[in-house]
C-alpha cells in the first residue's frame, strides 16, 4: 500500500481514450479502500489552465494517460509528479495489483460505481474544442528549433536557448504536423491516438527523415509566402 493516499484520475471526458467505466471502477475501488480520490474531466485542461489545482494534483498519485506525456505537462509548470500510473492502456486489475490491492471479482456490483459514473457522465463534453496543444519532452529535445520554424501559428517561442510552448491557446486542433517533424520525437500531443506522438513509447507512426525534410521545406516555403503577403494565421487574441 502507497503512502499517500491522494489520488488523481483523469477521465479525459471528450476524447474515448479512456474507457469511463475503468474509471469508474478503480475510483470506486480506492474509495472503498481509503483513498482519496478526485476525478477531473482533463487534465490537459487543468494544466493549461494553470490551475491552482495543479500542485496538489502534482503531488497526488495521478492515474492518466502515457506517464511521459503526463510528466512534460507538469515540467511546462516546473513541477515534478509524484506517481504516475497509465489508465488508457493498463486494465483495472493491473492497476490495482501497481497499488498492491486486489482485485475485485464482482464489478458489475460494486459500491459507489454507480454514483462514480454519474459523476464522469455529468463532466462536460467538448468535441472539437478540448484543450490541444503540444508539451515538450525536455528529456528528448535538442532545442534545434525546428517546430519552431514549421509551426504557422505563433505556438513556440525561442527563449535564452530553449524551445518554449509559448501560445498554446493558437494550435490548430487535432493538428500534430510538429510533433512529426521533430528529429528527437520530443512534442507529444496527448490527445493524440497514435504513439509515440501521444507520448507513447512505441512506434505506431513513423516518417522517413526524407518524408520529413521534404514538409519541413514545403512549410517554410508557405511561411515565407505567408509573411510576404502580410497574412497572420494566429488566433485573434
Amino acid at each position: 500500500m502507497i503512502q499517500n493516499k491522494k489520488v488523481t484520475i483523469c477521465a479525459c471526458a471528450s476524447r474515448s481514450f479512456v474507457n469511463k467505466d475503468k474509471v469508474a471502477v478503480i475510483a470506486a475501488i480506492l474509495r472503498n479502500e481509503e483513498y482519496s480520490v478526485t476525478v477531473i474531466p482533463d487534465l490537459c485542461e487543468k494544466v493549461i489552465q494553470t490551475s491552482s489545482e495543479i500542485t496538489e494534483i502534482a503531488s497526488s498519485l495521478i492515474i492518466a494517460c502515457y506517464p511521459r506525456a503526463i510528466r512534460s505537462h507538469l515540467h511546462r509548470l516546473n513541477l515534478v509528479a509524484e506517481r504516475i500510473l497509465d489508465i488508457r492502456n493498463s486494465g483495472c486489475d493491473e492497476i490495482l495489483d501497481q497499488l498492491q490491492i486486489k482485485p475485485c471479482s464482482d464489478k458489475e456490483n460494486l459500491p459507489g460505481k454507480e454514483s462514480t459514473r454519474k459523476e464522469i457522465d455529468a463532466f462536460p463534453v467538448e468535441n472539437g474544442t478540448d484543450a490541444w496543444y503540444p508539451v515538450i519532452d525536455k528529456e528528448r529535445c535538442s532545442e534545434c528549433g525546428r517546430c519552431r520554424d514549421f509551426c504557422l501559428f505563433g505556438v513556440y517561442t525561442f527563449e535564452n536557448r530553449q524551445i518554449k510552448v509559448a501560445q498554446p491557446q493558437n494550435c490548430k486542433n487535432n493538428c500534430p504536423a510538429c510533433a512529426r517533424m521533430c528529429p528527437s520525437k520530443a512534442i507529444i500531443f496527448p490527445k493524440y491516438e497514435k504513439s509515440p506522438v501521444n507520448g507513447g513509447l512505441d512506434e505506431e507512426e513513423h516518417f522517413a527523415s526524407e518524408e520529413m525534410d521534404a514538409m519541413y521545406r514545403e512549410r517554410l516555403k508557405m511561411r515565407l509566402a505567408q509573411r510576404k503577403a502580410g497574412v497572420s494565421l494566429l488566433k485573434d487574441q
